[in-house]
């Protein structure tokens, strides 16, 4: 090798240590970044003909590449929209807010939030790509098969719909002592419970019961009463919309429970236990009281009135409360009735190479030919992973490793400069010496 070749040789190092030293200070300024994917750089010899069959050595290059595959680690943020991956999949998102416009790119950058519109978009501006289901969490328009067919999640201008109220249950026991006769009538106990109408306006039943007492001292307890619904939606509400006579078995096996219920506004079913009455809209509403010689329900024993069951399905009209995401990468709308929805599904993308996708601003990356082709999973299938809301995935550097690496690249760059140092005074002898 000449003194040329040495020379070369050595700035050939310079050039490479300083390639490995613009990856460190990469990875060093994006440890905290989330998402990001530690830059490596791999050296590989030089190696030329000598013209005479030979080789010999000409200095060094480098090559950077990602590791994509290595996970951070994920970190608790309390944030809803934060989507974090336990797997090997890749969040789709685009450039564009807009359907068929824009860039697809997969990412595990998950710190999405809404914008002024409701799109969920994360800090490098790339929109959330997901299936808008159905109302019964069925993907509208059929399984996607591939990221452009995706759309961008968008959580505004959500709305539940008013659901009446079809279903009641009712249980209480009533205190069989005030079916005993008493020189003072006792309190008829009564309980009050809300249903929806038709358009989803809240209204009211009270149910009263008023104890039949014997009538004079010294005849037994008539374990009889009188149940009257009043319902505040009637005409006339002091009316009652369902009545109906209650007997108890006083002794044996089944004292307490239901003997008789005799409806005299309304109509009772003694096997499923439903008395059902018609409401101040004129909708027929049963309500589940218990089945005669059962347990449950309006029972008749010792103690004070208290009541067992108390529930009812439907609701208000709602607006949108909160946002929810789960494991399965189900996105689902709280609302302020109470009720809950799926807005879209979250299909999650894998690749043959994850070190093979090309890597673009903001932490994400687009395909490539070395990387192949995306195949989407939902989240919790095949290969991808789960979805953790309410956190993020933080950058795979280890500054432990790259602080080491850093002082063996300073020491390998020192060292190459004196071997070009070294060389110019050779040059320098041996120009003295040819003079």
């Amino acid at each position: 090798m000449s003194l040329n070749d040495s020379i070369s040789t050595a700035l050939a190092g310079l050039r490479s240590e300083s390639a490995a030293l613009s990856n460190i200070s990469t990875n060093v300024a994006n440890s905290s970044t989330v998402g990001y994917k530690e830059s490596d750089t791999d050296f590989e010899t030089m190696v030329l003909g000598n013209g005479t069959g030979g080789t010999v050595s000409a200095g060094v290059s480098t090559t950077t590449q990602m590791d994509v595959t290595t996970g951070g680690q994920i970190q608790s943020t309390g944030v809803n929209t934060d989507i974090a991956i336990n797997g090997q999949g890749f969040m789709v998102v685009n450039s564009s807010a807009t359907a068929g416009s824009g860039s697809y790119y997969l990412t595990q950058a998950g710190s999405f939030r809404p914008d002024a519109s409701g799109n969920l978009v994360n800090a490098a501006g790339y929109f959330l790509q997901g299936q808008p289901l159905n109302s019964s969490g069925q993907p509208i328009g059929g399984l996607a098969q591939q990221v452009s067919s995706l759309s961008t999640v968008n959580v505004s201008n959500l709305l539940a719909s008013a659901v009446p109220t079809s279903q009641m249950t009712f249980g209480a026991n009533l205190p069989a002592s005030d079916t005993a006769y008493s020189a003072t009538a006792p309190t008829p106990p009564a309980s009050s419970i809300t249903y929806y109408n038709a358009l989803g306006n809240a209204q009211t039943l009270e149910l009263q019961f008023v104890p039949t007492q014997p009538a004079a001292s010294g005849d037994p307890a008539t374990n009889t009463w009188t149940m009257n619904i009043f319902d505040s939606a009637s005409s006339t509400p002091s009316t009652p919309a369902g009545s109906a006579t209650l007997t108890f078995a006083s002794t044996g096996a089944t004292a307490g429970e239901l003997q008789s219920v005799v409806p005299t506004a309304g109509t009772y079913d003694p096997t499923a236990g439903t008395l059902t009455i018609t409401t101040g809209d004129g909708t027929a509403l049963p309500i589940n009281i218990g089945a005669i010689g059962g347990a449950s329900g309006l029972t008749q024993l010792g103690g004070p009135y208290t009541t067992t069951a108390m529930s009812q399905n439907g609701s208000s009209f709602g607006t949108l409360q909160n946002v929810n995401i789960g494991t399965d990468g189900i996105v689902a709308a709280s609302f302020s009735n109470g009720s809950t929805r799926p807005i879209y599904q979250l299909d999650l993308a894998v690749v043959a190479n994850p070190d093979g996708l090309t890597p673009v601003a903001g932490d994400a990356f687009a395909l490539s030919a070395t990387s192949g082709m995306a195949q989407l999973y939902q989240a919790g299938t095949g290969p991808v992973g789960t979805t953790e809301a309410g956190s993020l995935e933080g950058s795979n550097v280890d500054l432990s490793t790259q602080l080491t690496n850093l002082i063996a690249t300073q020491q390998a760059y020192s060292s190459n400069a004196q071997v070009v140092q070294a060389t110019n005074q050779m040059f320098q002898v041996l120009n003295h010496l040819t003079q």
